[in-house]
């Protein structure tokens, strides 16, 4: 198995365009900033097919089925991989900063706790950038600072204004924590999902991918699918309307469920969530973005 992971890793990557993106505008109309900010939400849509095992396990970096520990596989693999012809620039967005009000869970029992998804989204961006300038993918941070709030324009123009080497298409990865509560704990409400723009070609086999890696390895939280909203919606996440390139956002587990916060918070569940983005980038550098099957559970928001 080992063997077979290596050879795969070994694969050349060959510099070649996706299909055309959706251009957006810095004067495009601009929506809410991430998931967490939707106070309700209804289900426009709901497509969910018969989920693909066989065509997923055999693109994926591992099978869940023939590992009890699939990071420690996948991590083991990545220190004999260089990748010498990338295919993309990676501008990663780490979601919000310091300075933004709100976006914390409330306090934990011992009165002193509290999880800080600026923190966080900044703790899953180091991993995940180190990991692939090692390896030789080219990535972009896009909010290296942490005394920033949202910004949200902003970070979409830094990502549109970066020059790419060698003539590379970019993708813009916006990196989150989810919440259902504007305060106080919602107990309950858990789970993954990953968001693209509306009718996006491009963006949805890539939030595709993003949420295939991310359940695929926290099976025990709820799956919620690979989402957008409705064309036309005002509340479109602004840096998925304004990068003029492919983007997704993915909202890792929920802040306001006191355990999977407590989950959050532990280092050794960082770093899975840090190995799915990572395996995620590399399916999409290996096979570019026309070859990638779309994800079973697609959700239309309202």
């Amino acid at each position: 198995m080992m063997e077979q992971i290596l050879q795969f890793f070994r694969r050349l990557f060959g510099i070649k365009s996706p299909n055309s993106s959706i251009p957006q505008g810095e004067d495009t109309p601009k929506g809410l900033e991430d998931a967490a900010d939707i106070i309700e939400e209804e289900v426009v849509s709901l497509e969910e097919e018969p989920r693909p095992e066989a065509t997923f396990r055999t693109r994926s970096l591992e099978s869940a089925a023939e590992t009890v520990d699939i990071d420690a596989t996948f991590e083991e693999s990545l220190n004999s991989i260089t990748i010498t012809t990338p295919r993309f620039l990676w501008c990663i967005d780490n979601g919000h900063g310091r300075l933004q009000d709100g976006k914390r869970s409330p306090i934990f029992d011992d009165g002193v706790t509290q999880f800080e998804e600026w923190k966080f989204n900044r703790d899953i961006v180091k991993r995940v950038a180190s990991k692939l300038e090692d390896i030789g993918v080219q990535v972009f941070v896009v909010v290296p600072e942490d005394d920033i709030g949202s910004a949200t324009v902003e970070r979409s123009n830094r990502a549109n204004q970066q020059p790419s080497p060698l003539g590379l298409p970019k993708i813009f990865l916006s990196v989150h924590s989810n919440a259902a509560a504007i305060s106080g704990w919602n107990d309950g409400v858990t789970g993954i999902e990953t968001w693209h723009f509306p009718n996006s070609t491009q963006g949805m086999p890539i939030a595709s991918v993003f949420q295939d890696e991310l359940v695929k390895r926290f099976p025990e939280w709820a799956d919620r699918g690979i989402r957008s909203h409705l064309p036309g919606s005002h509340k479109i996440f602004t840096v998925l309307q304004v990068p003029q390139m492919p983007s997704v956002l993915t909202e890792n587990g929920y802040y306001t469920d006191r355990q999977q916060a407590a989950e959050l918070m532990k280092d050794e569940v960082r770093q899975k969530i840090a190995n799915a983005h990572i395996a995620a980038i590399l399916r999409i550098e290996q096979e570019g973005i026309e070859n990638l099957p779309l994800y079973h559970k697609r959700m239309v928001i309202a």
